[in-house]
């Protein structure tokens, strides 16, 4: 038996080890994208603010995957899921093939239409390389705008300011998926920024970025003011990454669509994590569950039920950014 998971993140390493224990005798197999050891993501702005290191955000899930009889395999990404011949493409020309197949591919950074013809003048954060390369290029600027909703603007434009730099945070409202902050919680955390010297611009757009030189910028706001900044980072809610399902027969909404047994209809494909829609039980509806705690579970339960297992995802209420964070989110703002 071979079990092919795309992605490193916490639902891939989570299915793997979990398959691997159910199914000892089988082939158990990651193949991500990412060319670096697989990290916590909420941690990524405390690794730009200095606050960790690259060791210190490492995921523990992560580690000794050889010895627990892991194949490991980075810097590969999936073009397309070949389901009738139970393959996988990858963009290096190399394929891979499986008995059953778990996408834990995550999501990708959702860039404003405004922003595309920009490309090349930002940087996003969604990934350990983005966070190295964000604080490396903000120890040569001294202004930084920041633009994206919810707790990971607020988080970024927290981390730069740690930094030393002066920060701008276009903060356009709520955030499309995931779980938004608490309107009084989101108040609170956006004073203590205000009084920790960010800018924070609320409820308006970036119309237009203009790269005066390669070091200086000019961003334009819905609102009609001018921004200028020496680094711009956009810190924005992600959208699942499916792509590559186009014309596999994987149905995709939103994200993957999966049944509570989180398989998809294709009987040997599963997905978990940010890719995922779920199905529900309890509210009878299909829904993505962002957050590491959620991908770890469904990664978990994904992995048991690729090896034979028959286990229901129930989506639980929680603390999410008490868990997300280990801490609370206006402790971190001080």
């Amino acid at each position: 038996m071979r079990y092919l998971i795309l992605g490193s993140g916490p639902a891939g390493i989570a299915a793997a080890r979990a398959a691997r224990k159910k199914d000892p005798d089988a082939e158990v197999v990651i193949v991500t994208e990412e060319c670096t050891p697989p990290c916590l993501r909420p941690h990524l702005p405390d690794l730009v603010s200095g606050e960790k290191e690259e060791e210190a955000i490492a995921d523990p899930q992560g580690k000794d995957l050889a010895s627990a009889g892991i194949r490991f395999a980075q810097g590969r990404r999936a073009r397309r899921v070949d389901a009738a011949r139970n393959r996988v493409l990858f963009s290096d020309g190399t394929e891979e093939s499986y008995n059953f197949l778990l996408v834990a591919t995550g999501g990708k950074p959702i860039l404003p239409l405004s922003l595309m013809g920009s490309l090349g003048s930002f940087l996003t954060l969604n990934s350990q390389s983005d966070a190295v390369r964000i604080k490396a290029r903000a120890l040569r600027s001294d202004v930084s705008l920041v633009y994206g909703p919810g707790y990971l603007g607020l988080e970024t434009a927290r981390a730069l300011r740690k930094l030393g730099q002066q920060v701008i945070w276009v903060n356009p409202g709520l955030p499309r998926f995931g779980n938004p902050i608490s309107g009084e919680t989101e108040a609170k955390a956006i004073g203590m920024l205000r009084n920790n010297g960010v800018t924070v611009k609320e409820g308006t757009e970036i119309a237009d970025l203009i790269d005066r030189d390669g070091k200086a910028y000019t961003a334009l706001t819905t609102g009609g003011e001018r921004i200028e900044c020496s680094m711009v980072v956009v810190a924005t809610e992600r959208f699942p990454s499916v792509g590559f399902l186009e014309g596999s027969g994987v149905k995709v909404g939103t994200g993957i669509l999966v049944d509570e047994y989180l398989r998809t209809n294709v009987s040997n494909i599963y997905a978990a994590g940010d890719c995922a829609e779920v199905f529900d039980v309890n509210r009878r509806e299909s829904r993505i569950n962002f957050g590491w705690r959620s991908a770890m579970k469904q990664g978990q339960l994904a992995g048991e039920n690729l090896g034979g297992g028959e286990k229901l995802y129930i989506r639980n209420t929680e603390d999410y950014f008490g868990l997300l964070y280990g801490s609370s989110l206006l402790e971190r703002m001080k």
